[in-house]
């Protein structure tokens, strides 16, 4: 049976056959009850990993790339971090970003960092013993919660999430809007947990067609790409 799949400019019109979703990136379109539309990257099988080296397209294992934490003008990662097990800016924790993401073993888990008072001593050993990756960002949904956002400036909006029904993935709005209606949204659709992830002018990320080597752009400014500093990936073991 095949699936049609509508994607804006750039993207195509396409019919995907739905059995290489199990190693590939599926996909769907949703609307908001705000009436605004969105892209869902879901992750299925894939594995989630996050890099600091800028992943390669012509690496045909990676099926969906984006920029992650916030970049520093001076092109530096923003808060704590943590790339396999190696912790940096610990001294550095930002407390006005809310959210972090812990990576380990292919899966991801979202949770608030309470000001701070999550990264405590015996926590960031947790991270060097685990090998485990973890970085700071926006949590736009915390257990089925919309977060409260004061600031009202409207972008293309993007999330890394976790549905209540078990799926994961990203989900990416068409056009800009403003964080209180994508968080609400986010939630109406049935998202648990979200972390926001970079945008504006460092949006720019990509995705691979599924079954071919086809890699399709995603982000409407792509402005700043050269600046990225890090990535959220979706990878084939």
């Amino acid at each position: 049976m095949l699936q049609p799949i509508k994607f804006l400019a750039p993207f195509i019109f396409a019919l995907i056959p739905t059995s290489v979703f199990a190693a590939d990136v599926k996909v769907e379109l949703m609307t908001g009850p705000t009436g605004v539309r969105y892209h869902f990257f879901d992750k299925g099988d894939l594995a989630f990993g996050w890099e600091t080296k800028r992943p390669s397209k012509t690496d045909s294992k990676i099926k969906f790339c984006i920029p992650a934490a916030f970049t520093t003008t001076t092109d530096t990662i923003v808060g704590i971090y943590s790339y396999k097990g190696n912790v940096y800016n610990a001294k550095a924790i930002s407390k006005t970003i809310g959210g972090a993401i812990l990576i380990e073993g292919g899966k991801f888990e979202i949770f608030p960092i309470e000001k701070g008072a999550k990264f405590t001593p015996e926590f960031i050993a947790s991270l060097r013993e685990r090998r485990a990756s973890l970085f700071q960002q926006y949590q736009l949904v915390e257990n089925k919660t919309a977060a409260s956002f004061k600031d009202k400036k409207k972008f293309q909006m993007r999330a890394i999430v976790k549905f209540s029904d078990g799926r994961e993935g990203v989900v990416e709005s068409f056009k800009a809007l403003d964080f209180q209606t994508f968080n609400r949204d986010l939630v109406a659709l049935g998202v648990q947990d979200a972390l926001y992830t970079d945008m504006g002018a460092w949006d720019e990320g990509w995705f691979r067609m599924p079954s071919q080597e086809k890699v399709v752009p995603i982000g409407n400014d792509r402005s700043k790409t050269n600046k990225q500093t890090n990535w959220a990936i979706f990878y084939q073991r």
